[in-house]
């Protein structure tokens, strides 16, 4: 008699603790994920810009290491003379054995001679290297005194045998009255720029990957990385983004895979490119998301067995009075 009435207590029920289950646990998950991804562009920002700064350490280093050569006073005065001066070749030598960061010093003069360190040789005359038109407008440009730029060394000197880009500090030699003499160049191993923003494998960061975006739009350390991968930081850098209140500072933009940071390069229009992925977070929310299903799963089964146990607590006790009612109708 009471069967059906059983039946609907049940199934209503059970369908609010299905969507009450299914609603909070989505609710949950959504929320999980969000603050994470909060964290994780948090932790990143402090970890890269901590690390910006260093290179930005680093580069104002070299910076001013550039500035006993191209200040000396026996360098200018051989830059004004077309001929070799013996004199030069041991400085520039003395500053390189000094840091194991500094892989090569060259000087180009104005008077047609040029110098660099023991460890280089076949230097393009200062002629050809003025036909770049990035260098034309760095030279012509007379309120910038230094630059920073990617180059190899196809670029640099005759026949080379090493053609990997290397960083480049590139400084004005300009006597006191501001006419310049000549132009200084520091190379530098590019890796070295880049060992500033990787990360161990086992740390939050989950192994980031550094690239250089060129003014061009080229990225540099770009050929081993998959197709995929590459169009998504492509299509990342082409979209606007968050960036920090300071736009010169750094810029944010989030991927499908995870967070891409742009950090500008001082005195340069080149730009450190920082991908970190989300995998290792989205593990760790897959990893919750089961768990989550699994207790859902035990807490439905808990809830079915208390409706059921209800149901028959209401029903049960109508069965008899029913059934007793009509036999004492009957009687």
């Amino acid at each position: 008699m009471f069967r059906s009435f059983g039946r609907n207590i049940r199934l209503v029920l059970v369908l609010f603790i299905t969507v009450y289950i299914s609603a909070s646990s989505f609710i949950l998950y959504r929320n999980m994920e969000h603050r994470s991804m909060d964290m994780l562009r948090q932790l990143s920002v402090q970890y890269t810009g901590q690390q910006h700064k260093n290179t930005l350490l680093f580069m104002n280093w070299l910076e001013e290491t550039s500035k006993l050569i191209s200040n000396n006073q026996v360098v200018q005065q051989a830059l004004k003379k077309p001929a070799y001066d013996g004199a030069i070749s041991p400085i520039l030598e003395g500053i390189r054995s000094s840091s194991s960061d500094i892989l090569g010093i060259y000087i180009w003069g104005e008077a047609g001679v040029a110098y660099s360190s023991s460890n280089v040789s076949g230097l393009l005359p200062f002629t050809e290297i003025k036909k770049d038109p990035g260098m034309q407008q760095f030279l012509g440009a007379h309120e910038q005194t230094l630059r920073w730029t990617v180059l190899n060394r196809e670029q640099l000197m005759n026949a080379p045998t090493d053609l990997r880009d290397r960083l480049l500090l590139e400084v004005k030699i300009q006597e006191a009255g501001g006419r310049v003499l000549g132009l200084l160049s520091l190379e530098v191993e590019i890796g070295k720029l880049y060992s500033f923003y990787l990360s161990d494998k086992n740390s939050i960061y989950g192994e980031n990957e550094v690239y250089l975006l060129k003014e061009d739009g080229k990225l540099l350390m770009a050929a081993d990385m998959p197709p995929v991968r590459l169009q998504e930081i492509g299509a990342a850098l082409a979209t606007p983004g968050k960036s920090s209140l300071n736009e010169t500072d750094f810029m944010v933009r989030e991927t499908a895979g995870g967070l891409i940071l742009l950090y500008p390069l001082p005195d340069s229009a080149d730009q450190i490119v920082t991908y970190i992925s989300a995998d290792g977070m989205k593990a760790e929310l897959q990893a919750f998301k089961y768990i989550m299903l699994a207790l859902n799963i035990a807490v439905f089964i808990l809830f079915w067995l208390l409706i059921s146990m209800l149901s028959n607590s209401i029903v049960n006790p109508l069965n008899q009075l029913y059934l007793k009612i009509n036999s004492t109708m009957k009687e």
